[in-house]
């Protein structure tokens, strides 16, 4: 039974993982589109003296989904933003106990602004709020990047608080 615990784990892992992947190439889609947008509005703006309606909404809309689409890969190579001062000036044994107190830590606060996202996603949803014009989309379609992208952090600092940055790395092929 144990194996096949550990089985569906590691298989469940593996789909954390490319979805993670995957959806890091997505927020480098969006960032392709970003940078398109404005390019496009500043030649049709400057050049052509026809400014767009849909450029700056459409960058702002592009740049929430590109940080929440990274930040679970982000998480998962554990290349946030991280300041080891203290963590490098105590031995290893406390050391290591505070990493895994501020990835529990990190995990929590990522858990909460995920289910509070969520909760108001799903509010957006049923409300039926759009955003304003020039560019009008239903709002939860903005807004459902936070709590996927909160979600996947929350998941992967679980993962390296369970078995250690160094060891999920490893799994990871990094």
């Amino acid at each position: 039974m144990k194996q096949s615990a550990r089985t569906v784990a590691a298989h469940l892992a593996a789909i954390h993982e490319k979805a993670s992947i995957a959806s890091y190439w997505a927020a480098g889609v969006c960032l392709i589109v970003i940078a398109f947008s404005f390019c496009y509005e500043v030649v049709s703006r400057y050049f052509f003296n026809a400014p767009t309606a849909w450029a700056s909404p459409l960058v702002s809309y592009s740049l929430i989904a590109m940080i929440f689409l990274a930040l679970p890969e982000i998480t998962r190579r554990a290349e946030h933003i991280y300041i080891n001062l203290l963590i490098d000036a105590l031995s290893p044994w406390y050391a290591r106990k505070l990493e895994s107190f501020v990835r529990f830590l990190a995990a929590s606060t990522c858990l909460f602004a995920a289910w509070f996202s969520a909760n108001e996603t799903l509010q957006q949803f049923t409300q039926e709020v759009w955003t304003v014009p020039p560019l009008a989309v239903p709002k939860w379609t903005v807004s459902i990047w936070i709590p996927y992208g909160m979600l996947g952090a929350a998941t992967h600092f679980l993962r390296q608080l369970l078995v250690g940055t160094a060891e999920a790395r490893r799994q990871s092929g990094l």
